[in-house]
């Protein structure tokens, strides 16, 4: 039961936003009672809660799978673009992520700390590789790009005036666009030859 009340209520704080969805909202969609939730999760903050940390932590598992497998540095920046989409679709709104971090901002702060222990296995680890084997330029200073790309990769969902702006947007579309901007600065020709196949596979999904 805890894992089908999990679910269901990741299913709707992704569809409707972490805030907009009730307690009651997740019990009549259940068909169950909300003292029946409050048996596995407390309170709202607690399920938000795990609801956050199972999505971290499947995405995080597929992202080390896909680490070091891939054809290139620049082919894994997209397939670690979609984890997410792959695990729970790739429609979830930029407006839902806005929600998270507004509204639970010790949650988010938490999650922040996750993404920030996997820095130098993910983001300095790729750009070192892709350095080496003539993906990205030499002359990057890495550890500057790195911090940027991981710092710059959150203002989507946190600047309310860009996430209204945007709120139309799904995340894959928004990190797709960021994903182009980050590279289009780094590749040399031999990467931008790349980045320029997997761009036009985007709609598609067959990256």
């Amino acid at each position: 039961m805890k894992e089908i009340i999990l679910n269901k209520s990741l299913k709707l704080f992704t569809q409707n936003g972490f805030k907009s969805i009730t307690m009651d909202d997740i019990a009549k969609d259940l068909g169950i009672s909300k003292k029946t939730i409050y048996q596995h999760f407390p309170s709202k903050n607690e399920l938000v809660k795990s609801s956050a940390d199972y999505v971290f932590n499947a995405a995080s598992i597929r992202m080390k799978e896909l680490i070091g497998t891939c054809e290139t540095p620049i082919h894994e920046h997209f397939a670690i673009k979609n984890c997410v989409g792959d695990l729970f679709g790739y429609n979830i709104k930029a407006s839902t992520i806005f929600q998270f971090n507004k509204y639970y901002p010790k949650l988010a702060e938490r999650i922040q700390k996750k993404r920030h222990d996997d820095y130098d296995y993910t983001i300095v680890r790729n750009l070192k590789e892709g350095v080496k084997k003539g993906y990205y330029r030499e002359d990057i200073d890495i550890e500057f790009v790195g911090r940027l790309f991981f710092t710059t990769s959150d203002v989507f969902y946190n600047n309310e005036n860009f996430t209204e702006s945007q709120s139309a947007h799904s995340v894959s579309d928004l990190n797709h666009k960021f994903l182009e901007y980050h590279l289009r600065a780094i590749v040399t020709p031999k990467g931008l030859e790349i980045l320029e196949q997997l761009l036009k596979t985007h709609d598609t999904n067959e990256i």
